[in-house]
């Protein structure tokens, strides 16, 4: 079989999980429906823990696996983790735009609003209009943090020589522009890390820790990591490096 196919490769990966965690835990749990749906829950939730993301009919949509995930880890047919997978990055990239669609106008701060910063109380987005409004009033109150510091700023340097006084517009404008940037950034390493290789992980992370919390599964390439922090032993380039001037240069040769 090809294993450059993720279906065939994740099958496999899922089938071995299953076994190991059956026959190999030493106090293993039934797999059976609940479990299918306790994985479920767990997979969504680390996907879109702020609940920004998905909307509440996605949620409904993904019942359908709720007593099928037990039977996958059994051999079935691979298929609710490629179809929530689907849907979180499609979901994920109208995120961004309606990231970029908010902090494209300035905030209007003298309004009285309040934000729930403890998403577990909060249900899902029913529709786009309300999940843009969970990332106007996140957003809102990033940039008032920033407003303010900048503010701060202005009011301690005030005295010194060639103190420009910049207007509350202008601090709004540039505390808009500095958490632009920085959701960009993390918009970036979002898309860059957020592969289904990765996401197929955290899909087996969900299952392992739906077995026991301290039971994690790696990938080979995190394995490999995790052995070489335990060991204190390295798979490196052969060579000693150092910084100097913010420029890493190589010491010497092992």
């Amino acid at each position: 079989e090809n294993d450059d196919n993720p279906k065939s490769k994740y099958t496999k990966v899922l089938r071995n999980v299953g076994i190991l965690l059956e026959e190999g835990h030493y106090s293993p749990k039934k797999i059976d429906d609940n479990f299918s749906k306790e994985v479920l829950k767990k997979f969504t939730e680390e996907l879109d823990n702020e609940k920004s993301v998905f909307l509440q009919s996605d949620l409904e949509s993904f019942k359908k696996f709720d007593a099928r995930i037990d039977d996958e880890i059994h051999g079935s047919d691979l298929q609710s983790f490629f179809a929530i997978n689907e849907v979180y990055m499609k979901r994920r990239d109208e995120s961004f735009l309606l990231i970029n669609e908010v902090l494209a106008k300035p905030f209007d701060f003298t309004k009285d609003e309040t934000i729930q910063m403890n998403r577990d109380k909060l249900s899902f987005p029913k529709t786009d209009a309300e999940r843009k409004e969970v990332w106007r009033k996140s957003l809102k109150y990033i940039v008032l943090g920033k407003f303010v510091e900048l503010q701060e700023d202005r009011e301690k340097n005030k005295a010194k020589k060639d103190f420009v006084q910049k207007a509350d517009s202008t601090l709004e404008r540039e505390a808009r522009d500095y958490v632009k940037k920085r959701m960009e950034r993390s918009m970036t390493t979002k898309k860059t890390h957020e592969t289904t290789d990765e996401n197929f992980s955290t899909f087996v992370n969900a299952i392992s820790q739906s077995m026991d919390p301290h039971t994690d599964y790696f990938p080979p390439i995190d394995k490999r990591s995790f052995d070489e922090s335990m060991s204190g032993g390295f798979y490196g380039i052969g060579a000693q490096l150092k910084e100097e001037d913010g420029k890493i240069k190589i010491a010497s040769l092992i």
